[in-house]
């Protein structure tokens, strides 16, 4: 494993309409973030790490408006932090699709995390791809938990992400009873954040710096972890890199 001071870990979690990235050092330290949305009172909140996404035009096809969106978020993508690798070792944890959601998105979706992977891939940077509900194992250890539990984890790691980018909302939980909910920037970048402790994780057990049964048992789980798609666990897997 390189240097501590000659990495960087990303965390990125990647939306249409909005999205968070988390750098770590290599002692797992946040040294930046942004994110990105089309709100621009969040914009108002921390104007250093956000970055404002343009609105369709009024005369501008759907279909021009999802390209020229996806040209400005991959530019503001790069433009930050130097995505394209500024140092030797970078490592990108990105989250995988949700195939179980209600959207009709995923295709346009698709589109956006293929060309940020390729951005990275043909710069040299390695790539480790998180299905949703792992990330929720790691980050609280439980997969039905909501965006609130994320955002109040990283709060309580040291994350100190500003009140102003959580929107507060009510939403249904068993037997109709409403329950307080979180929305907004906040929830992006808490799940960045985990994104990006993953590898730093990984890194350290890789490294023989910590052995698995120093972790706790969400995190240790997802290390061990096997499904349909990976019936190998992540230590058994290599990095997607050139």
């Amino acid at each position: 494993m390189k240097e501590r001071n000659e990495m960087k870990i990303f965390g990125l979690d990647i939306s249409l309409d909005h999205g968070g990235i988390v750098v770590l050092n290599g002692d797992g330290k946040v040294i930046n973030y942004c994110f990105l949305t089309a709100t621009k009172k969040y914009i108002d909140v921390d104007p250093k790490h956000g970055f404002l996404l343009s609105k369709k035009g009024e005369d501008e096809s759907k279909e021009t408006f999802r390209l020229r969106r996806m040209k400005e978020y991959l530019e503001k993508l790069v433009d930050f932090e130097r995505i394209m690798p500024s140092v030797e070792a970078m490592f990108f944890s990105i989250e995988g699709y949700s195939y179980s959601s209600k959207t009709t998105s995923i295709c346009q979706i698709a589109e956006l995390t293929g060309y940020l992977k390729h951005i990275i891939f043909e710069d040299g940077g390695c790539i480790r791809i998180h299905d949703p509900l792992s990330v929720k194992l790691f980050a609280v250890g439980k997969g039905s938990c909501m965006k609130k539990d994320i955002v109040n984890e990283a709060l309580s790691q040291g994350f100190n992400i500003p009140g102003g980018l959580v929107k507060k909302k009510q939403v249904k939980k068993k037997e109709s009873v409403k329950v307080e909910e979180f929305d907004g920037p906040a929830t992006d970048l808490a799940d960045a954040y985990f994104l990006a402790n993953m590898i730093y994780i990984e890194l350290k057990l890789r490294s023989g710096e910590l052995m698995l049964r120093q972790l706790k048992e969400n995190e240790r789980r997802i290390f061990l972890r096997v499904t349909k798609k990976y019936p190998v666990n992540i230590l058994d897997r290599s990095f997607v890199q050139k």
